[in-house]
């Protein structure tokens, strides 16, 4: 019996070859686009869940608002982990992780930068399950320089040697012992490096420093802990704590500071949320330092909808489909009920019948996955993988979704055609009614205002992307080349001065300036007074430190005042602020005033403003312009940039020549260097993926679309062929044939507009609020979009609209 079924279906497919092949086609393409958005947001998903007691795990964060400014980070204090394991029975343990930038490590002959370090405590496998190859995980860190080592690290100094005990030199510290070997860090960690050093090393980390944050802090709760609850008395406990160096720093007490509208609180942050969940707590993704990567749970909710929305365009074709074929076998279900055929056979039959169409189109589509995964992993920089026999569940979803979609598919012909009395059939020779074609109708609109909504996007992603590449950014951005310095104190060895000369000796350099690193993560910050030595109300603000030239290369516009200049050496203790540092100081005459840094660890300094600078964008433009200052440090080189201005000419001369200078004043060390504009849209690397991801989808999604639009249009064409003939014959013109049966299908695409416009606005509008700067939602964006999928939509009906409008009415006739 079951072969007889499929031996009929194999012939009904192979009878609508056009029909079947549109459907198993536009199955395949939804379920390649699914899987592989599904696999995506899975790896999104499984973000650090792969360490034992992950969910134990939460990460201090620390929230300070003065003034008004909120500074939200996930960098605490030195002493909050030790103390927090002092005073709070909840905690198990924790481990704290400082960067301090690369270092050179030499063994032997081998001598090599390694910019992938974290230096931890020794608890560090306490609380994260890492797999020791060599070593011991409770002994590998606890005296100063120890050194943990991934199995890549000992390949590449060591070789096959045993590198327990062997010494790896640093430019920095010393001889650092290696005292373990481990198996990297999962893929899916939000944070990963290369080597682990003994914190101790650093003396600093024991000091009693609470207003300087450095540190990532981690702490294991014991089962059963209320984070909330704890945090609640971690808070209560922190005047204790910090009272007196606010007090030192203030001169006020932090009970005044407080009451005074500000606030200064710790938050727990679950492990398990810091990939995705990181802006919901307030924390930019720019200040993590080291390889830490973390996205947007926005991102992932929007390629989850989109994974969705083109399966549903898929399925609602082959639904869509599958209904129009089956209204041409209303005379052939009359003349088998005649026959004596059950109903429950001929449901059998359209259930297997669909079911088959499923599982061909789940197998093509398992094959476009092989062929298009590895260029997706390689734009999206993952290792996404489909392993269909690595677990039984993959298997059991996709018969699963074969038996879903054919059952779904094959409901109406299967429960509607098969209840037709044979007598009313054989009279008609049609099943045609208002109420499929509504149904039909409703999910065409359906399958369009995805499509719309998806263009929408992808066209506003794009607008703000181009917006903020050519936003005036208070500074002028082109032939600016950034020369990225290592970040090592004494690396140039005082001879900044004597390199910049080397450059400006060419003729193709302008001008060329040394300075702290601006546009990247972690540009530093710092609480001062304003014209007083205590307030309640400090301001905080950011600082770049740079050199007499920096004004000149990056040709930043003075509001009022003056720039540094060699002619005053007291520059050094005076300094510039930027234009939104007034609207906090409440007051535009500053110049000659004061700005007092609040003292911490180190005595701070007094300065004099003289000079006002306009606002400029030195981060990203997710931010507004945060209020600034600029200190004088013609040597600075710690996380620096020496920025050179070039000429449009022979510019590729000119950089082999600064690459050329680099090498003899540097040893060779590599030259890191990009063009400013470059820079700054690496920036924006997260939203340029999204709009590719979006953009192709988009297409995809069209794609599936016109295919089921494509066989509708061959089935309403083939259903009113008689009424085109005798049109055609009464003097109807092939245009007005055209129109006639296109209209109603343009009626559909304007009712999907309808339902899509509000929703895109809505979904976008939120998307554009996490940028201080964005673009205004446009009605000729949503105008295009809707055009766009119209004339799409008429040129796939219109390929049988014309063929119906060209085609001999005698024969049409005839065949009737």
């Amino acid at each position: 019996m079951l072969r007889n079924y499929l031996r009929i279906s194999l012939r009904n497919l192979k009878k609508e070859k056009v029909s079947s092949v549109i459907n198993i086609v536009g199955l395949a393409v939804g379920l390649t686009c699914f899987i592989t958005l599904a696999l995506f947001v899975y790896d999104d998903l499984s973000y650090d869940k792969g360490y034992n007691n992950s969910e134990n795990i939460y990460r201090a964060g620390l929230k300070i608002v003065l003034n008004g400014t909120e500074a939200i980070g996930s960098k605490t204090a030195g002493p909050l982990g030790p103390t927090l394991l002092k005073d709070f029975p909840e905690l198990e343990t924790y481990a704290r992780i400082g960067y301090f930038g690369n270092q050179i490590f030499e063994y032997g002959e081998k001598s090599h930068r390694e910019w992938s370090i974290y230096w931890v405590d020794s608890t560090f496998f306490d609380v994260f399950s890492l797999t020791f190859i060599r070593g011991d995980a409770k002994t590998a860190l606890t005296q100063p320089n120890s050194i943990v080592i991934t199995e890549k690290i000992a390949q590449k100094y060591f070789g096959d040697e045993n590198p327990i005990g062997k010494i790896l030199v640093s430019d920095q510290k010393g001889g650092y012992k290696v005292t373990g070997v481990i198996n990297p860090f999962p893929q899916n960690s939000h944070f990963r490096c290369e080597i682990l050093a003994s914190i101790i090393t650093y003396p600093i980390i024991d000091e009693p420093i609470w207003l300087e944050s450095w540190y990532s802090t981690y702490i294991v709760l014991k089962n059963g802990t209320d984070p909330k609850i704890l945090e609640e008395k971690i808070n209560k406990a922190t005047p204790e704590y910090v009272g007196s160096q606010v007090q030192a720093a203030l001169g006020v007490s932090l009970e005044e500071v407080l009451n005074n509208g500000n606030e200064y609180r710790f938050f727990l942050q679950p492990f398990e949320d810091i990939y995705l969940y990181s802006d919901e707590y307030g924390i930019d993704p720019n200040t993590e330092w080291g390889d830490v990567r973390t996205s947007n749970a926005s991102y992932t909710y929007a390629f989850s909808a989109i994974a969705v929305f083109i399966l549903l365009l898929a399925v609602i074709n082959f639904m869509n489909l599958a209904t129009a074929r089956s209204e041409r076998r209303a005379k052939e279900v009359g003349i088998r009920k005649t026959l004596g055929s059950s109903k429950l056979k001929l449901m059998l039959q359209f259930f297997i019948e669909s079911i088959l169409m499923s599982v061909i189109a789940i197998i093509i589509a398992l094959a476009l996955l092989e062929l298009t995964l590895p260029s997706f992993n390689r734009f999206v920089g993952r290792d996404l993988q489909l392993n269909l026999f690595s677990s039984p569940y993959t298997i059991l979803l996709l018969s699963g979704f074969a038996l879903l979609v054919g059952v779904l598919a094959g409901s109406y012909p299967a429960l509607y055609l098969s209840s037709f009395q044979p007598i009313h059939v054989l009279k008609s020779g049609s099943s045609t009614g208002r109420r499929k074609s509504y149904f039909r109708n409703s999910l065409v609109v359906v399958q369009f205002s995805v499509s719309i909504l998806m263009l929408v996007g992808t066209m506003v992603i794009k607008n703000q992307l181009d917006f903020m590449q050519d936003k005036n950014l208070g500074f002028k951005k082109d032939q600016l080349v950034l020369i990225h310095k290592p970040g090592l104190t004494g690396f140039l060895q005082n001879k900044i001065e004597a390199l910049k000369n080397e450059f400006l000796k060419n003729p193709g350099v302008v001008s060329v300036t040394n300075s702290a690193r601006m546009f990247d993560p972690g540009i530093p910050g710092h609480g001062y007074i304003f014209n007083q030595t205590t307030s309640t109300e400090p301001i905080p603000m950011q600082v770049v430190q740079a050199d007499y030239d920096f004004l000149n290369t990056y040709q930043i516009e003075l509001a009022s005042g003056r720039f540094f200049s060699k002619e005053f050496p007291s520059d050094t203790l005076n300094l510039l602020v930027n234009e939104a540092a007034l609207i906090d100081f409440g007051t535009t005459d500053v110049l000659g005033k004061t700005l007092n840094q609040i003292k911490s660890y180190s005595d701070a300094k007094s300065y004099s403003i003289i000079g006002v600078v306009k606002d400029f964008n030195y981060e990203t433009l997710h931010k507004k312009v945060r209020p600034l200052v600029i200190i004088l440090n013609p040597e600075v080189e710690n996380s620096g940039t020496i920025s050179v201005r070039i000429r449009p000419e022979n510019m590729q001369a000119t950089i082999s020549y600064l690459e050329s200078v680099w090498d003899e004043f540097t040893n060779n060390e590599y030259f890191n260097y990009s063009f400013v504009d470059e820079h700054l849209a690496s920036l924006y690397e997260r939203e340029e993926k999204t709009a590719s991801i979006t953009s192709i989808f988009s297409v995809l999604a069209i794609f599936i679309a016109c295919l089921g639009l494509f066989g509708l249009a061959a089935f309403v064409t083939e259903q009113r062929t008689k009424e085109i003939g005798i049109r055609k014959v009464l003097g109807a013109s092939v245009p007005e044939i055209i129109i006639l049966l296109s209209r109603e299908f343009a009626l559909w695409v304007l009712i999907a507009n309808i339902i899509a416009w509000p929703v895109a606005f809505f979904v976008m509008n939120n998307w554009l609020e996490g940028f201080a700067f964005r673009i205004n939602l446009d009605i000729t964006v949503f105008l295009f979009a809707g055009t766009t999928a119209l004339i799409i939509a008429l040129i796939t009906v219109s390929m049988h609209a014309v063929r119906a409008g060209i085609a001999n009415p005698v024969e049409s006739l005839r065949n009737e």
